[in-house]
């Protein structure tokens, strides 16, 4: 009877593991470029997750003020287009993470997403990033989808 425990428990972290390492991600699109043209008054968050093997497979909704505006995939990067103000962006998975930003008209922001170890799955972390840093990160994502519109 031990035998079969020992089995079932073995396929069940091999089932895990595949999920962790393969994701449900969709394709990304192209490498990354930057936004040429902001609509009047409006400011771009550059939201993006560097490509690392540590919690490759995990993804989460990164929220602007409460409203989900991507899923930030491994080796992904989103551009989001914002109105000056401050704006809270948070990521949960089974922990939360928050950064507010002061967006002003015409401002370009980097927002870097990673994931840390976590009990049952990988942990959000969001860190405004200093343009010197998060030009070299970027160059290496490629584009998450729009999300769908309701």
């Amino acid at each position: 009877m031990k035998r079969i425990g020992v089995v079932v428990s073995a396929a069940v972290i091999v089932v895990v593991m595949i999920g962790a390492l393969g994701g449900c991600a969709p394709t990304l699109g192209q490498a990354f470029q930057k936004v040429q043209t902001l609509p009047d008054q409006g400011a771009v968050v550059y939201i993006y997750r560097p490509s690392t093997f540590v919690g490759g497979g995990v993804s989460y909704d990164v929220r602007a003020n409460g409203v989900v505006v991507t899923t930030l995939y491994n080796g992904g990067y989103y551009p989001y287009i914002a109105k000056p103000g401050e704006i809270e962006f948070s990521a949960k998975t089974e922990s939360t993470s928050s950064v507010t930003l002061d967006v002003k008209a015409g401002g370009v922001y980097y927002l870097r997403g990673t994931v840390g170890v976590g009990f049952i799955v990988g942990r959000p972390h969001l860190e405004a990033v200093p343009p010197e840093v998060a030009e070299k990160e970027i160059l290496e994502t490629k584009l998450i989808p729009a999300l769908p519109h309701p």
